[in-house]
This record gives C-alpha cells, sequence and structure tokens, in this order.
C-alpha cells in the first residue's frame, strides 16, 4: 500500500502473510523495518489510536492506525491537518493513515473517529521533538 509519495521517492506498507506490518522508505536515505511480532501494535478493542511507524520523506510521516474505526477529522492545536487513509490490514479490524508534517513535530494530533454510527475523539502521540508544536489550544 502507498503510504507516501513526494517528487524524489516513496512510503509504502503491507502486511505479512502473518500480519506484521512492514515500511519502507525509498528517496535519499532509504529504510526498511517490520514488526517483531504479529499484530504488534495489537488491535485495540473496542476502538483506538496506536502509532505503527515514523516515515521520513520529504517531511516527517507518522504512520498509525485506527481499530474498528474511521477516522474523520484531524487537528494539530486549534488547525485542521489533513489524514490520508493508507489502507486496512488484520483482516479489516484496522485502517493505517498517515498524517505529514514539514518537519519534526511534539504533541500529539486531536482525531474525531467514527464507529457504528457513533463518534469519539482520541488523540495521536507523536513525540517530545521539534519545533512545531500540536498542543491542543485552551
Amino acid at each position: 500500500m502507498l503510504a507516501e509519495a513526494w517528487p524524489n521517492g516513496a512510503a509504502f506498507v503491507w502486511e505479512t502473510a502473518d500480519q506484521r506490518l512492514c515500511h519502507v522508505s525509498y528517496g535519499p536515505v532509504s529504510e526498511r523495518a517490520c514488526a517483531s511480532n504479529p499484530l504488534d501494535p495489537p488491535v485495540r478493542t473496542p476502538t483506538g489510536v496506536s502509532p505503527v511507524a515514523t516515515l521520513f520523506t520529504d517531511g516527517w510521516v507518522r504512520l498509525f492506525a485506527a481499530d474498528h474505526a474511521e477516522v474523520i477529522s484531524a487537528t494539530c492545536g486549534s488547525e485542521p491537518v489533513q489524514v490520508r487513509r493508507v489502507g486496512t490490514a488484520a483482516g479489516g479490524a484496522r485502517t493505517l493513515y498517515t498524517v505529514r508534517f514539514p518537519d519534526y513535530t511534539k504533541g500529539s494530533v486531536g482525531l474525531r473517529l467514527s464507529h457504528d454510527g457513533t463518534t469519539a475523539e482520541d488523540r495521536l502521540r507523536l513525540g517530545d521533538v521539534g519545533e512545531r508544536s500540536c498542543e491542543p489550544v485552551a
């Protein structure tokens, strides 16, 4: 599945036969990695989000999973953030998404999720490094 494309490269993610998530980035710097264990991170029940990988493209991309739910919107602080749907894994229980920033970004992205006609909110933790911050604005 194509996770992200940019002028000089691309990043892909796939699921192995034993349900391990793998990703690869091709560009000026290339990297490849796979989860050590099947369904790592574990599928959350009933719903929730989990970080999967950081991809270095022409920016800084976080690959994450929404389990048993669809992401309908995202915010960084009070600003909307574009979320890209990558595909499904774990027998359809998990949907993979990416969010992209120009550079390292700390804090967390606020997510609005939809599941069986209801909505809920969750947060995707980004990390502690970067000049840009996605902390909620009070």
